[in-house]
């Protein structure tokens, strides 16, 4: 998978090199990177939208909730990369893993 990534010139961070700080230290030079882009500005926008509707509606700390859409956001982009699918698809997915997440929780099986 990840020459597959290398081949079409990204640069994936593997799960045991993972670490939250790299990630959004990588984030946030292609955000500046593409900062003239009206692309990345719009999903900018949207992006600065959406982290204060999450904010608002989560009771967890800011730094938290950046970790845990950091990690969904690369486990979600990772399966579009490999199998297009719509908007739709990425929120079920996510919807469902949440539901996953909590039968395991309310099993009492740690996370």
């Amino acid at each position: 998978m990840f020459r597959a990534f290398a081949a079409r010139g990204l640069n994936p961070v593997k799960g045991e090199d993972w670490d939250r700080d790299k990630v959004l230290d990588i984030l946030r030079a292609n955000r500046a990177r593409h900062a003239d882009n009206q692309y990345t500005q719009e999903i900018s926008r949207i992006a600065a939208s959406v982290a204060a509707e999450i904010a608002e509606t989560v009771d967890l700390p800011a730094a938290d909730i950046a970790t845990v859409l950091l990690a969904a956001g690369g486990s979600v982009g990772t399966v579009a990369l490999l199998r297009p699918m719509t908007g739709k698809s990425s929120a079920e997915i996510l919807q469902f893993a949440a539901v996953e997440l909590d039968n395991q929780a309310r099993r009492g099986e740690p996370s």
